[in-house]
């Protein structure tokens, strides 16, 4: 429950003075005996009625209906949420890399980095599909670079090509990281989703000169997309070791991205899992409030607390002297 207007409590300091008022009035009341006191005879002692004993009830019944008017007159409600959605898409393009080294060398004792990254891959795209308003598209790359789908919603399809195309055997090997980030890049051109993103994993340094790295992070920092780097090292303790470390750094900070480490597969996934977050928070969320007014139902309440008082001092309490 919420209050629409709670400056308004600030009313109830008004019952102070009458709760004086009425504790001055109950003791004018009180009635008094001067009877004589008969010598020899035991004291006398009196003891007052139950009605008058139970008075204050009559007192207590208006306090509280007057407190009950005051919470309405700062309207109350009672809000539940129908829905919360992502206040606009997020178009993402995932670039994997599929080289033999990607194939062979192992992430985890159960799963070569090629398998995890599939599989922290269809993750994330599950998690996109139950926001429903962000678009995919997906680039592999080896020596070159294999756009396998365009910007879309249809995230089955992108997770089916996920876990069957992204392969190492259907392009020559190699490393193309400045090339298929600009392809990747290229996808994005025309879009006006409230944000625009391209997430890279590699685990080898770029070996095509016809585009750098750094020339596609110059190209994303012009065109407003964001990339997001994440480098696989061959050992989790040597940095920059069968990749350029340094340069998944600066394409990230360049553009206004974050780089991430990956030497196992829980740190992979806790990279996506990053991503996910830090774009929700970038375009927000949008809520649905559905609002009842509980005001009527205070005001009802004290009428029925007024007309109960009422009721008892012409009936029961009527009379009291």
């Amino acid at each position: 429950m919420r209050l629409d207007d709670p400056a308004l409590l600030a009313l109830l300091a008004l019952l102070v003075p009458y709760l004086w008022l009425l504790r001055r009035e109950a003791r004018l009341l009180r009635p008094r005996y001067l009877l004589p006191q008969l010598s020899g005879a035991p004291p006398l002692t009196t003891r007052a009625s139950r009605r008058l004993r139970t008075l204050p009830i009559l007192s207590v019944l208006r306090v509280i209906a007057l407190i009950l008017i005051v919470v309405a007159a700062a309207r109350p409600q009672a809000t539940t949420v129908e829905a919360v959605k992502p206040a606009e898409g997020i178009d993402i393009v995932l670039v994997i890399d599929a080289s033999s080294s990607m194939e062979t060398a192992r992430l985890s004792n159960d799963e070569t980095r090629l398998e995890a990254a599939r599989r922290v891959a269809r993750d994330f795209i599950a998690e996109r599909q139950d926001n429903g308003a962000d678009r995919i598209g997906l680039v592999m790359f080896q020596r070159q670079a294999l756009v396998l789908s365009p910007l879309t919603l249809d995230l089955d399809a992108i997770d089916e090509m996920v876990a069957v195309s992204v392969r190492s055997d259907l392009i020559p090997d190699g490393t193309a990281l400045g090339v298929a980030t600009m392809e990747a890049i290229d996808l994005l051109r025309g879009s006006d989703a409230a944000s625009r993103i391209v997430v890279v994993l590699t685990d080898g340094a770029n070996n095509v000169p016809t585009i750098t790295p750094n020339q596609s992070a110059a190209v994303a920092r012009a065109t407003g997309v964001r990339l997001y780097t994440i480098g696989i090292p061959a050992r989790a303790m040597q940095v920059g070791i069968g990749f350029n470390e340094l340069t998944l750094i600066y394409m990230a900070d360049e553009t206004g991205g974050i780089y991430f480490r990956a030497s196992d597969t829980q740190e992979l996934a806790d990279a996506y899992e990053s991503i996910s977050e830090l774009e929700r928070e970038r375009v927000g969320d949008e809520i649905f409030l559905a609002t009842a007014e509980l005001a009527p139902w205070f005001l009802l309440a004290a009428g029925l607390l007024i007309v109960l008082e009422i009721a008892l001092r012409s009936s029961w309490w009527r009379r009291v002297p």
